[in-house]
């Protein structure tokens, strides 16, 4: 049976090579890295006197409908975008492979409904 999407095969096809990449993901991380400007604790500072903050990198996250913020080391920021780019990708897959059980799911609905005996 062909269709746009193509034969179940083909797609059942795909959707193995999908699960593939999916297995092979990396660390992964659902958020957003972002610089915020805030003051410091430091009584002296100067910076802070003047009226500007110092800029701190964090990974953005939602957890129970808030969002959170991790502080990032400048050492670890590189990774942390490098997760958040890996879940990006991953989401993108599932999204893919959700696209492609619906095409799978038309064709054997289409199997299933067709009136037997020729009736």
């Amino acid at each position: 049976m062909k269709e746009a999407g193509g034969t179940i095969t083909e797609l059942v096809k795909r959707r193995f090579g999908l699960w593939r990449e999916v297995v092979r993901a990396g660390d992964f991380v659902r958020g957003s890295v972002v610089m915020l400007r805030r003051p410091c604790t430091y009584r002296g500072c100067r910076l802070c006197r003047e009226g500007k903050k110092h800029p701190a990198t964090y990974l953005s996250l939602k957890e129970k409908g808030r969002t959170t913020l991790v502080y990032l080391p400048k050492r670890l920021v590189e990774e942390a975008k490098r997760w958040v780019g890996e879940w990006r990708r991953l989401d993108e897959l599932l999204r893919e492979m959700s696209r492609t059980n619906v095409e799978v799911l038309r064709l054997l609905a289409k199997r299933v409904s067709k009136p037997k005996g020729g009736r």
